[in-house]
């Protein structure tokens, strides 16, 4: 018999990996020194039979290792990549230790670029699960009032935008899309409203000053 489970799932050998589960002694998710599991293993030669069978009886496909690489880190091909995140279920956003998602991890080696893109792709493909409606983004804003020793309100405009306001709106958008669409969208929306009131008050004071100073001095006192 192969010397241990680990080695068995590596090598795909099924009915040996299927012997050691039988035996009662390990488990799908039954960890080496290193904290890599036969799920590691099936997921990084693409045995994907073994893979489903590893699942099915009771392994986690987001099992992490003693580094917090989950199996999908460990993956080399996109067919086995999309079935453990389209039929297993395998989270794409889960982050190791150095706080790398799979795509991120996968991307540093630089060895398989076509399933980066892929990994990278679940981000736009599924934006649900990393954005909150429209709704909820607004109720994620900061209430009216005091903000770092500023007041701030909300007013709708109905006044047409000049050619320079719609290309601001429209850099804008993109923005606030892009915000929507990373991993803390809330905390990314506060920045942003905060950023906007300062910019509005250091623009408000730039034009008291100019006032200032193209004000038309006092007359002269007649003689």
């Amino acid at each position: 018999m192969v010397s241990n489970i680990w080695v068995a799932a590596a090598d795909n050998q099924v009915k040996i990996v299927e012997s050691y589960l039988d035996g009662g002694d390990f488990t799908p998710n039954s960890k080496d020194p290193n904290g890599y599991t036969p799920i590691h293993a099936a997921a990084s030669y693409g045995h994907i039979g073994l893979l489903k069978l590893l699942i099915k009886r009771g392994g986690d496909i987001n099992v992490q290792d003693s580094e917090g690489d989950a199996p999908l880190h460990h993956v080399e091909d996109i067919k086995t990549a999309k079935l453990m995140v389209e039929e297993l279920k395998a989270d794409w956003k889960i982050k190791n230790n150095e706080g790398q998602i799979p795509a991120e991890y996968i991307e540093e080696d630089d060895e398989f670029p076509e399933l980066a893109h892929y990994l990278r792709s679940l981000s736009h493909d599924q934006p649900h699960a990393t954005s909150v409606s429209g709704d909820d983004s607004l109720a994620s804003l900061p209430a009216p009032g005091n903000i770092d020793g500023h007041q701030i309100r909300y007013t709708m405009e109905n006044e047409a935008p000049s050619e320079e306001d719609s290309i601001d709106d429209e850099e804008r958008r993109k923005k606030i899309e892009s915000i929507l669409n990373s991993e803390n969208p809330e905390e990314a929306l506060r920045d942003l409203v905060k950023s906007a009131v300062q910019e509005g008050m250091s623009k408000y004071q730039n034009e008291q000053e100019l006032e200032d100073v193209e004000a038309p001095s006092s007359k002269k006192r007649k003689d």
